[in-house]
């Protein structure tokens, strides 16, 4: 079920107990492919598996953590305390609808940290279970930024929206020395932003590791589901304050 298409009649009477949110950023992701791509990415797993299993998806969070690429025209970022703060306070309206658990659907890696945080803070401060997900954490690829698998995904999703392929000037992200990350910003060890091979990419690769990304998220759900089955569920909102 997705949030923006339902009235509040539908959300109250929903049976859901698992409350998706796609989370991802507004940032280069090289020459080919466009600034949209994590949300783009989060968005299409999270609405995939409502589509399969009794969920909500709230509209998903375009911009995040992201200063890093700050040198390429196109990028946007909040700070890691604003992006928390919205995020907390997001989510925390759902505690008031009778959902159980809310579920971070990430696709870029520079939210992590401060999205695990705010599940932490949810499930301290509210009734909810507030669980984090990551899709290149739930494929057994190698996930570089506007790499090969990245942009196979999206040559899955929307090729229409890649242009003209061509290699990264990086192997891997930033640049390390006697263990240390010294790089402050993507330009300072990818020229052209893209970390990997895109070249590589193919729509069947971008076809397979979506699915088997959709495949773990939903799996994720029904351990979830099982995990509350004998919970006698929340208060719905008349019984709360408003958000």
């Amino acid at each position: 079920m997705n949030l923006t298409e339902q009235t509040w009649v539908d959300v109250e009477g929903s049976d859901a107990d698992v409350c998706l949110l796609p989370v991802g950023s507004i940032e280069q992701h090289g020459p080919h492919a466009p600034l949209g791509t994590d949300v783009l990415v989060a968005d299409a797993i999270a609405d995939a598996a409502v589509e399969r299993a009794e969920a909500l998806k709230l509209p998903p969070v375009h911009i995040g953590v992201a200063p890093y690429h700050r040198h390429f025209p196109g990028t946007l970022h909040v700070p890691p305390d604003v992006f928390r703060a919205y995020v907390f306070h997001l989510l925390e309206c759902v505690d008031a609808w009778g959902v159980e658990t809310v579920l971070i659907v990430n696709g870029h890696g520079g939210n992590r940290e401060s999205l695990k945080h705010v599940c932490r803070r949810l499930s301290d401060e509210t009734t909810l279970d507030a669980q984090y997900w990551e899709w290149m954490k739930a494929v057994d690829a190698d996930v570089q930024h506007a790499g090969a698998v990245e942009t196979s995904v999206l040559q899955h999703l929307v090729p229409e929206h890649v242009g003209a392929l061509q290699p990264g000037d990086a192997d891997s992200w930033g640049e390390w020395v006697h263990g240390a990350q010294v790089a402050t910003y993507t330009d300072e060890f990818s020229e052209n932003g893209v970390v990997g091979d895109p070249t590589a990419a193919t729509a069947e690769t971008g076809r397979d590791v979506f699915e088997t990304a959709v495949g773990e998220l939903l799996e994720l759900i029904a351990w979830l589901g099982d995990q509350n089955a004998p919970s006698t569920g929340r208060q719905r909102s008349e019984d709360r304050e408003e958000c």
